[in-house]
C-alpha cells in the first residue's frame, strides 16, 4: 500500500468518524430538547410538580436564620 492510499483510506475513516459523531451529538441534543421540554410542562401540573422539583415543596417556607448578625 503506497502512502496516498494510505492517506486517502485515514481520510475516508475520519470522514465516517465524523459523521457517526454528528450523528450522536444530534440525538444527544435532540433526546436533551425533548426532556427539556417535559419537565418544563410537568413543572406547570400541580399534583406532578413536587415530583418534579423537591425545592417546590420549600416553597413558603421560611428559612431559620442562624448565627446572622446584621
Amino acid at each position: 500500500m503506497n502512502e496516498k492510499e494510505q492517506i486517502r483510506q485515514y481520510l475516508q475513516l475520519f470522514d465516517r468518524l465524523c459523521e457517526q459523531a454528528g450523528k450522536i451529538t444530534k440525538g444527544a441534543l435532540i433526546f436533551l430538547f425533548a426532556l427539556l421540554i417535559f419537565f418544563q410542562a410537568a413543572l406547570h401540573i400541580d399534583w406532578l410538580r413536587p415530583f418534579v422539583s423537591p425545592v417546590d415543596r420549600l416553597d413558603g417556607v421560611p428559612v431559620i436564620e442562624r448565627n446572622v448578625k446584621d
